[in-house]
């Protein structure tokens, strides 16, 4: 009896101890799983939201036979220190990253993690740069059914992207029209607007007689854009596309711009008439050519077939006028009595202006 008795002690306290390590033994194995090896690291720095890419992953054993995937990001030690002084990017100067991490997606979704929020901005050449994608503006565009890999042919999902000014994304992008647009392209290949060596990488500048000079020749999407090209069943993005010729080809074509303001033609364009031609429209859209080429619309020998796109029955008598069409500036300043007639044409119909203002309507 005596011994029975005195064995009770050790007994529960041996019992005690099972239970404890029982308790204990699922906190462990969690602990040991998530953070193997020490009890302080935490996979992901609270800062750091990327997915850990393939070449930083370490399997990790523990006693229990569980392995487990972690990740330091670069520039961070394995206790989640940050090592590298982080310095905020100012706008006077280059940004740059090291980020290593991949998009694991070639589709819309993918790019537009980064690209659907608006605050996204990169520094190139001392300017800051908006690199937001407007996901409506796209979905309502005629290429709203492509992949953005459809156009940014040489995108290798890599984040970040190289610098637009040293590598040609965005060249690329302009030029991959070719794949699906190939009559356009081999026109504008043939075109006074085409560049010179490898095409979507290098941009030549126009002469200094053409009228242009000193700029670069332009790709696809300098003139038809990017994101926001409107489906030609979008009659009101068709309507904005006429309207825009200033803007599409002034930037280069400044004083053929300039000088577009005939009496029936520049004149009623920039007063927004519907059907006032835009340049394109006497310049032909891709295969655009001096006028001293044989092939071209504006050449003397063509003029009937183009000014009869418009004017139907016009003859040779009919398209003299054309010459009048950047040139009336220049005629007017010339000759006295037209220069008078234009003051005066000029002063009525501002007049007229006016009083269409006064009672609140438009001349236009």
């Amino acid at each position: 009896m005596r011994t029975r008795e005195n064995g009770m002690p050790v007994r529960r306290v041996l019992m005690v101890m099972v239970l404890a390590a029982v308790v204990a033994l699922p906190s462990a194995a969690y602990a040991a799983f998530q953070y193997p090896g020490t009890s302080t690291y935490s996979p992901y720095p609270p800062s750091v939201n990327h997915p850990p890419p393939a070449a930083a992953q370490k399997p990790a054993t523990n006693p229990f036979g569980l392995v487990a995937p972690t990740y330091v990001p670069p520039g961070v030690s394995e206790t989640g220190v940050f090592t590298t002084p982080i310095t905020p990017a100012s706008k006077g100067a280059t940004a740059t990253y090291n980020l290593d991490w991949t998009i694991g997606s070639n589709g819309k979704s993918g790019c537009l993690v980064c690209h659907g929020d608006k605050n996204l901005t990169r520094v190139e050449g001392g300017v800051v740069v908006s690199l937001y994608v407007d996901t409506a503006q796209l979905a309502s565009s005629a290429h709203a059914k492509l992949l953005c890999t459809d156009c940014h042919t040489d995108f290798a999902f890599k984040t970040p992207h190289p610098s637009a000014q040293n590598n040609t994304w965005q060249a690329v992008a302009k030029s991959s029209c070719k794949n699906c647009h190939q009559p356009e392209y081999l026109d504008w290949g043939k075109s006074a607007h085409s560049t010179a060596g490898s095409v979507g990488v290098t941009s030549t500048v126009g002469a200094a007689n053409s009228s242009a000079p000193g700029m670069p020749k332009p790709l696809c999407g300098d003139c038809h854009g990017g994101h926001d090209i409107p489906a030609k069943s979008d009659a009101a993005g068709m309507a904005a596309i006429h309207a825009s010729a200033d803007a599409m080809c002034g930037k280069c074509h400044a004083k053929a711009t300039q000088t577009y303001d005939d009496y029936y033609h520049g004149a009623a364009y920039k007063q927004g008439a519907p059907d006032a031609p835009a340049c394109w429209q006497c310049h032909n859209t891709h295969l655009i050519l001096p006028s001293s080429n044989i092939d071209s619309w504006t050449n003397p020998d063509n003029l009937v077939q183009t000014c009869s796109q418009c004017h139907k029955g016009a003859g040779p008598g009919y398209v003299q006028y054309a010459s009048l069409v950047h040139t009336r500036q220049a005629v007017v300043q010339n000759n006295p009595i037209m220069s008078a007639v234009d003051t005066a044409t000029t002063a009525i119909r501002n007049m007229w202006r006016t009083v269409l203002s006064a009672f609140g309507r438009s001349s236009s």
